[in-house]
Parts: C-alpha cells; sequence; structure tokens
C-alpha cells in the first residue's frame, strides 16, 4: 500500500482465472496468492485443528475460497490477524466465523477512528457485506498471538504504517513481514516517515530476519533467503540517501514508478 487509503499499484479486480487457493509453504504454513499484486494470504496451524488466518485477501472469490480450503483441509478458523491497517490487509469473510481478529493497539484504534477513511476505497472492489466485516479488529494484549499454537512474536514497529506487526515462529522459523522485505515491491514508507525511519524499522526487524528459514511478504513470493531481501531493501535505501541512484531491478518496473521518485524526494528533503 503506497497510503493508508490508496493501493499498492493499479488494480486488478477484473482479472480472468480461477481464485487463488492455500498450498502448503512449510509444516503448519499455508500460503495463497491473490490476483490483486500477489497479495499474500498465510495460515498458520495451531496443531490441533485450528488455524490462524492472517491478512486474508483480496477479491471476493478468493476471500469465499478461504473458509472452503480450511472445511476441505478438516481445519476450522480460530482466529484472524492484520499485520497492518491497510484496507488491503484488514478483510474478513464472514465463514470463518466470528473469531477474535487481532492487530496492534494503535491499528485497531486507528481503524475504530477513522474507519471511514480507511476502507473508503474498498467500495470499488467489495461488496456491502464484505466492507461491512472489514477491520473489526482487537488489540493484542502483548507481543505474542494468544492462540494454543506454537510461539508467535509480534514485532511492531512504523515503517510502512503506524503499529505495523511482523509475526515470528521461532520453533519453526518462520517470519511473516506484512508489506515489508518484497520482491516486487520497493520500501514504502508510511505517508510522514523519512527513509531513515524506514531503515529504523528494518533493523528493528532484523534479529527475525536473521533467524527466520522462510519469509513471507505481503505482496509477492515467500523465500528461504531472508537475508538477501533484507540487504536488498538496505542497499536500496543507503543509496537513495547518500544520493545515488538506485540500480535495484525493482526500480525498473513501472508500477514501482511513483513510489521511487517519492523515495528519492524523501532523500533530497532529508
Amino acid at each position: 500500500m503506497s497510503t493508508p487509503s490508496t493501493p499498492s499499484t493499479p488494480s486488478t479486480p477484473g482479472n480472468p482465472g480461477n481464485p487463488s487457493r492455500l498450498v502448503p509453504l512449510t509444516e503448519g504454513v499455508w500460503v495463497a496468492t491473490s490476483r490483486w499484486y500477489r497479495t499474500t494470504t498465510t495460515v498458520l496451524l495451531d496443531g490441533t485443528g485450528g488455524a490462524l488466518v492472517v491478512d486474508p485477501a483480496f477479491l471476493p472469490d478468493e476471500l469465499a475460497a478461504i473458509p472452503a480450503d480450511l472445511n476441505a483441509l478438516g481445519l476450522r478458523c480460530i482466529g484472524g490477524l492484520a499485520t497492518h491497517e491497510h484496507y488491503d490487509h484488514v478483510l474478513w469473510q464472514a465463514e470463518l466465523g466470528d473469531v477474535p481478529r487481532w492487530s496492534s493497539m494503535s491499528t485497531a484504534q486507528h481503524l475504530e477512528s477513522a474507519r471511514g477513511e480507511l476502507l473508503g476505497p474498498l467500495a470499488e472492489h467489495l461488496t456491502p457485506d464484505l466492507i461491512d466485516i472489514a477491520g473489526r479488529l482487537l488489540a493484542l494484549p502483548d507481543d505474542t498471538i494468544p492462540w494454543y499454537g506454537p510461539t508467535a512474536v509480534c514485532i511492531e514497529h512504523d515503517a510502512h504504517a503506524p503499529g505495523h506487526v511482523a509475526v515470528l515462529l521461532p520453533d519453526s522459523g518462520v517470519l511473516v513481514a506484512g508489506d515489508m522485505l518484497s520482491d516486487i515491491e520497493l520500501p514504502m514508507p508510511a505517508d510522514d516517515e523519512t527513509l531513515e525511519d524506514y531503515a529504523a524499522g528494518l533493523e528493528r526487524l532484523r534479529p527475525a530476519v536473521e533467524s527466520a528459514t522462510w519469509l513471507i511478504p505481503g505482496h509477492g513470493s515467500p523465500t528461504q533467503s531472508p537475508m538477501l531481501r533484507y540487504d536488498a531493501d538496505m542497499r536500496y535505501l543507503a543509496d537513495l540517501m547518500s544520493g545515488r541512484a538506485s540500480h535495484d531491478l525493482r526500480t525498473l518496473d513501472p508500477q514501482n514508478h511513483d513510489l521511487n521518485v517519492r523515495n528519492m524526494q524523501r532523500a533530497r528533503r532529508a
């Protein structure tokens, strides 16, 4: 997401094809990749038949496929998590059930106080019933997910959005990064954040990235080389902050052009 109210890239709600389906990534972790800018839905299993759904997305048929896939796998949804406040990460589907849906405290509070502003763009893409249940979030009680599954540590920072959280499962080495460390999207600071602030958010994530064996970004492809993603983002930021043009291949993607220009402007202002 480029801002809390606009999509990361031009939308693709009319893309043909079947809805994305859950596929296994590693033990206890399933993912689905949306036709909407390769947005990732992550499902974490608790080992007793329960499933935590992280950032379900995005198109109506893809949202409907999530509970259908869970049912086919003999799983029940026991909760949800939104990594941050942007509208493509706070969605839900009624058949997933009336279960707790967690986020950081600042995310939950902002969705409550500025619901219309944050969710307004969904009117172009989703039906009223899906919009109505979007963003109904509870604040995490501490820095771990309150479930019966393996320890899931939430790491909060403000780089991409206020109160953004990543989720690390230390036992399996899986890091669900939200809208960070993408192979298709350049670093995208929150509106009032500088490149230095964004780099500070990355530094907060560094220990988790170093310990991870799988990295799942909010947009793009999961990877078993998390530090390569981390180093690419830090190198991109360092180039711009030093006044150099970046040769990051992501800058060649037309959908990253405006973001790259904004980041260069941030660097000049600094």
